[in-house]
């Protein structure tokens, strides 16, 4: 249906964009009772067994957890070396956090195109963007949509750099 402003003019519906899906269990309604339950509620023994499935799950040799993707994105700049004047690539498309976690290190963030038909990263514009300070490109996968990993990684390797997947929007 179409609405009047203030001005008289008629708008357009509103279209609501979904966020992303989620399903919610009574397994996972056990499990947050479990957690809230326990003596340690942080850093107790849940957190490695949810590590452990969580890396099962995943296929990986490992996981670990941060209290934050903004944490997590700030622990693997820092593990990088990522520091003072060097730069990271990454797209529009993201929480604050993916380029704020390279500010806190001094970092400065350049920002890709982004595919009009995923809203993920183009690869091809990426390229551009690189220059003698470039430490990472950091692609998102955008609710749930993963993003070109393969054309990402190779202009990651013929430059020497590093990928730091920010995936809080498409975990597993």
């Amino acid at each position: 249906r179409r609405s009047q402003t203030s001005s008289g003019m008629r708008s357009s519906p509103a279209r609501q964009l979904s966020y992303g899906r989620q399903t919610i269990d009574d397994a996972d309604v056990a499990a947050i009772a479990e957690a809230l339950r326990a003596p340690l509620l942080t850093c107790g023994p849940l957190v490695a067994r949810f590590e452990t499935a969580l890396a099962e799950w995943l296929g990986a040799d490992h996981a670990r957890v941060c209290s934050s993707g903004t944490a997590a994105l700030h622990l693997a700049y820092a593990a990088l070396g990522i520091g003072e004047g060097d730069e990271i690539i990454t797209t529009p498309i993201t929480f604050s956090a993916t380029a704020a976690a390279a500010y806190y290190l001094g970092a400065n963030v350049r920002i890709a195109d982004v595919d009009p038909r995923t809203g993920n990263m183009d690869p091809a514009s990426v390229e551009s963007l690189i220059n003698a300070r470039t430490r990472a490109i950091v692609p998102v996968h955008l609710a749930g949509l993963p993003a070109d990993l393969t054309e990402l990684t190779a202009i990651a390797r013929h430059h020497r750099l590093r990928i730091v997947e920010d995936a809080c929007h498409a975990l597993g």
